[in-house]
């Protein structure tokens, strides 16, 4: 009887670890599957306004294809046969990632001259720079200005723009990384390719809606403390995009460049 218990006990634990280890691939919402006949597509529906791609990489082959769209579209982009593979299997092999902008941009206005986020006649602080060692770090973040502002304070558009997407309903927002998801955000497609975001905003924080066009220095939102936030500010920055996602860029605001506004300074409208 010892023995027997003995050997459950290990076949139980195999078990939980293989359970542990076997992962299903999660399909992306705006991927679907339709069956007609002996085939299935693979369906794309992408709900985005502007330009958008989507990356179609090949894990097998390590190879990249790229779907460009202008305006939401539903495109079918795979047909396989049902008797050679079935949508488990087309998840194992290939990856869908749909993104901002068109894949191949390769130039934009360097020299165009970008608002300050806020009203006229208004000053604040900056809270952190470009390029830190604290939260202005890598691809993503590395060109990003925080302002240091209350809750509420008015956020303007620093061009003009298409909104194309916005977060406004958390209320969430601490120092840990837990609170990362929480960030409200508008996000703003510009006519030469690029786009800017503006983060950390308040509960129920965005005066525009996705599909609004907005011109420079129009109010679009209010500050706030959502997100991974160590104190009420503005977040905000310029980005490429490419076929690995969002690049921040340096640029010029308010007639100077990115680089000069340093922690501590403050910038008057």
């Amino acid at each position: 009887m010892e023995i027997k218990v003995r050997l459950l006990s290990v076949f139980s634990l195999v078990l939980l670890l293989s359970c542990a280890s076997y992962e299903v691939k999660i399909k992306p919402k705006y991927i679907k599957f339709e069956e007609f006949k002996d085939s299935i597509f693979v369906v794309v529906k992408n709900p985005i306004l502007g330009n958008t791609f989507l990356k179609i990489k090949n894990l097998e082959q390590q190879k990249e294809k790229y779907i460009e769209f202008t305006k939401p579209d539903t495109l079918k982009i795979l047909q396989f046969s049902k008797t050679e593979i079935d949508t488990l299997k087309i998840l194992e092999k290939f990856d869908f990632s749909l993104q901002y902008g068109p894949s191949n941009l390769k130039r934009y206005d360097t020299l165009f001259n970008y608002a300050l986020p806020y009203l006229k006649g208004k000053r604040y602080k900056v809270l952190q720079g470009q390029n830190t060692n604290f939260t202005h770090k890598g691809n993503f973040s590395k060109y990003a200005i925080d302002f240091k502002m209350n809750i509420s304070q008015t956020v303007c558009t620093i061009r003009d723009g298409l909104v194309v997407n916005l977060k406004e309903n958390s209320n969430l927002g601490g120092k840990q990384k837990k609170y990362l998801k929480h960030a409200n955000y508008i996000v703003i497609a510009h006519n030469d390719g690029t786009y800017a975001q503006y983060v950390h905003l308040r509960k129920e924080g965005a005066i525009v809606k996705i599909g609004d066009t907005v011109k420079q220095g129009e109010p679009i939102g209010y500050s706030g403390n959502t997100g991974l936030s160590t104190e009420p500010h503005l977040h905000f920055a310029v980005y490429k995009p490419t076929t690995n996602g969002f690049v921040s860029i340096p640029f010029i605001l308010n007639s100077f460049p990115s680089s000069k506004y340093k922690k501590g300074k403050f910038a008057k409208n």
